[in-house]
């Protein structure tokens, strides 16, 4: 009897670890975005926000928000000039949206969100003109 519970213990065990494993190793197998500070940049018209896609899965359509250190929007959204996205990044490579900064926005840190249906992923830029 002994040794029976004692396998009934032992499988009970693997069977936890093994939940628990594959609970850990499935949370990057979806898409997981992050904003590439090194590879964004900014100029005194332009500002580029590149998103990279760190999981395993192609992320779909990013749409992206960028906010001026006041919290009033960087991009310049009008009929000619549509909010910032991306089409689709592919998994562990990065792609780049551009969008014409607003007149007048100052020197100072850029908060940049990037949105997909499944992922959401924040940072800074710093912008110096």
């Amino acid at each position: 009897i002994a040794m029976l519970l004692m396998l009934v213990l032992t499988i009970g065990l693997v069977g936890l670890a093994y939940s628990y494993i594959s609970g850990v190793f499935t949370a990057r197998t979806a898409v997981v975005l992050s904003i590439d500070s090194a590879a964004s940049s900014c100029t005194s018209s332009t500002i580029t926000v590149a998103v990279r896609n760190d999981g395993t899965t192609p992320s779909g359509t990013v749409s992206i928000s960028v906010k001026a250190p006041d919290g009033s929007d960087a991009c310049l959204i009008n009929q000619n000039n549509p909010p910032p996205s991306i089409t689709s990044i592919n998994p562990g490579t990065y792609q780049t949206a551009t969008c014409t900064r607003v007149s007048g926005k100052g020197a100072g840190y850029y908060r940049v969100v990037a949105s997909a249906p499944s992922s959401t992923a924040s940072g800074m830029i710093y912008c110096a003109s």
